[in-house]
């Protein structure tokens, strides 16, 4: 294929000088003034000589004949003469307008093809250099004067390609349009690439002469795509060998794209298969369709979602858990998909279910002298009481025994003086006043002692209890009640504890023996720092409060101690693992990054604290009433 352009386009190689602005106008109105002065001239010269020979006829007679013709032939060359040199005359001043005009439209496109961005190179079919634009000029730092004339392989532009002056020649012989990209070239010791489109011109009105060649320096551009292309290899590397399921998915519950390791996780032998049959996500992979729905509408209202736990089918129909993390993708304001990736935590939830087992157990083990002694002191009275009873059912055997001798003795008429002092002695060493007033009262205390080993025993059993790792209806004001039981030795010797519990408080979906852990380390924390105030055994104590609140959609439990405050340097620290302000010995910095954990990942509540130096701190649990995320909590003084 060939474009034909102006013969005049490859001459010129040198621009003109600038022309007025209204030459144009001029040129057009030189190439239309041209026939009308033609026509204009012949006209007038035919009404000149028909005057003429009016006045000619009147003049001369028929006998002179001869001169009239001379007149006649001399006034028409005369006019004839005149009339050509005004023709001449209109002919060379359009003809000036002509060439003005053709001036100006060469000047007009050299500037535009001199203002074009692009390297524009004519090459004739010898190879040779014809026309050399501004931005070729300014690519190859050799200006139009330096290269035209000269082969295009062999102009000063310094090719790296051995092949390139190969290449020209059979873009001369061959004629046709193509595109040569990342074309190599030295430029100040630097290497630059080129992106060329070549196309074969007419410029004479016959064959292709000419090749004009089209172009750009591109190295800036192929470092960038090259880099996009190793970033992707690089990304899609970290995306198909990652140990974390990737995944996308839609709001209507079918994967846009996973990669090999979530195929994996499920079951599935690739992430196509996997693509393929799972059409609908909530009933096909969810164990409990509705931990789906929540996801959804933790997405829809705050847009992020990190360690949400849930469990799933996997290919083959058992089960595993796994933690989201993702996140929704909106268009114009709508979600379109959700993102993130998937862990398989099955494995560290058998382990973190047996250390929080074995962190209770450790709590419980902490506890045991003071469970002990909670168990020894009703049983002391309890064991005294009925020793007391079995000394005063001996007494009331023996008195119960005189009583039936004398009930025989009356029923036989025989009462004699012997059995009425038997009777009478027995009375007196039974002391049976003394009896029926004591033995209500140890068999109560006996009674109350045997229901505080019953209360503490329950309390333990529930507080130690492995439990199940699925959340249940759970009475808070009870499990509270019971665990201020267990932590009864921690908090006894140097505080008075008070309880303000909601009796509104509805059933909230818990894990027990997780919540229990939390309220555990809570009563324990506030009864240390309350020691380190008072000393424990002194004669002062602090004050530990727990109150219950049922609020809108939540409920609230707050924990406050009399303590010193928890000093502003380490609040933000407060619930990092392994961190504690305790010596070493007293604390594992465990208890209040547990609690974080249980409130907050797997319960979708708060934790926070207010604290002030010198008057105490009060920790506040939030829970959701229906299991919605909450937002999380922070640290305040």
């Amino acid at each position: 294929m060939s474009t034909s352009y102006p013969p005049d386009w490859q001459r010129s190689r040198t621009p003109h000088a600038e022309v007025p602005q209204d030459s144009a106008p001029q040129s057009k109105v030189g190439r239309a003034s041209l026939l009308p002065s033609a026509l204009a001239v012949l006209l007038a010269t035919s009404a000149i000589m028909t005057v003429f020979e009016v006045v000619k006829q009147w003049l001369f007679r028929p006998s002179t004949v001869w001169k009239s013709h001379i007149i006649t032939i001399c006034f028409t060359g005369a006019v004839a003469f005149l009339v050509t040199l005004r023709i001449l005359k209109t002919f060379r001043f359009s003809l000036q307008h002509e060439k003005q005009a053709l001036r100006e439209a060469h000047q007009e496109a050299e500037i535009f093809i001199d203002a074009v961005p692009s390297i524009l190179i004519g090459v004739d079919l010898r190879s040779c250099i014809t026309r050399w634009n501004s931005a070729a000029s300014g690519v190859f730092a050799l200006t139009a004067a330096e290269v035209v004339g000269k082969p295009l392989g062999d102009c000063g532009i310094r090719w790296l390609s051995p092949e390139m002056q190969d290449e020209i020649r059979s873009w001369c012989s061959e004629q046709g349009s193509r595109r040569c990209d990342r074309v190599p070239f030295e430029m100040n010791g630097k290497t630059r690439l080129l992106g060329l489109t070549i196309t074969a011109v007419d410029v004479s009105g016959a064959n292709p002469s000419e090749l004009l060649v089209i172009g750009s320096d591109v190295t800036e551009r192929e470092k960038v795509g090259d880099a996009f292309r190793e970033a992707e290899r690089k990304y899609r590397g970290i995306f198909d060998d990652a140990i974390f399921g990737v995944f996308q998915s839609t709001p209507t519950g079918r994967f846009v794209t996973v990669n090999p390791a979530l195929a994996r996780i499920l079951g599935y032998d690739s992430a196509e298969e996997l693509i393929a049959v799972i059409s609908d996500i909530s009933p096909q992979l969810y164990v409990n369709p509705s931990q789906r729905d929540e996801f959804k509408l933790t997405l829809d209202k705050l847009g992020v979602i990190r360690k949400f736990e849930c469990e799933i089918f996997r290919k083959d129909g058992s089960r595993v858990w796994v933690a989201l993390a993702a996140r929704a993708i909106r268009e114009n304001g709508v979600i379109i998909r959700y993102e993130g990736m998937c862990e398989d935590i099955t494995e560290s939830k058998v382990l973190r279910t047996q250390l929080l087992q074995a962190q209770k157990l450790e709590s419980v083990g902490q506890l045991a002298a003071g469970i002990a002694h909670e168990i020894n002191t009703p049983t002391q009275y309890i064991g005294d009481n009925v020793r007391f009873l079995k000394d005063a059912f001996q007494s009331l055997s023996k008195l119960l025994a005189s009583y039936e001798r004398l009930l025989t003795a009356v029923k036989a008429n025989v009462l004699l003086g012997e059995i009425m002092q038997e009777v009478s002695a027995a009375v007196a060493d039974a002391d049976a006043p003394y009896l029926l007033e004591e033995i209500p009262k140890a068999i109560e205390q006996t009674l109350e002692g045997v229901t505080g080993v019953s209360q503490l025993v329950s309390a333990m059993k529930e507080f130690s209890h492995p439990g199940t790792i699925e959340k249940t209806p759970l009475d808070l004001n009870h499990a509270i009640q019971s665990t201020i039981t267990v932590a009864r030795n921690e908090w006894k010797y140097v505080a008075d504890l008070e309880t303000d519990l909601d009796p509104s408080l509805p059933l909230i979906s818990c894990q027990p023996g997780e919540f229990n852990q939390v309220i555990l380390n809570l009563i324990i924390n506030a009864a240390h720092a309350i020691a380190d105030v008072v000393g424990k055994g002194g004669s002062q104590k602090g004050t530990i409060k727990v109150q219950t609140r049922n609020c809108q959609d939540q409920v609230e439990i707050r924990i406050r101690d009399s303590g010193s405050g928890i000093p502003e340097k380490v609040r933000p620290r407060i619930f990092d693992p392994f961190f504690t302000t305790k010596e070493v010995g007293r604390g594992t910095g465990q208890g209040l990054a547990i609690a974080h954990s249980v409130v907050v990942d797997k319960h979708q509540g708060s934790i926070r604290f207010e604290s002030e130096d010198g008057k105490g701190t009060t920790f506040i649990i939030r829970l959701p009433h229906d299991g919605k995320q909450l937002a999380a909590g922070g640290v305040s003084a």
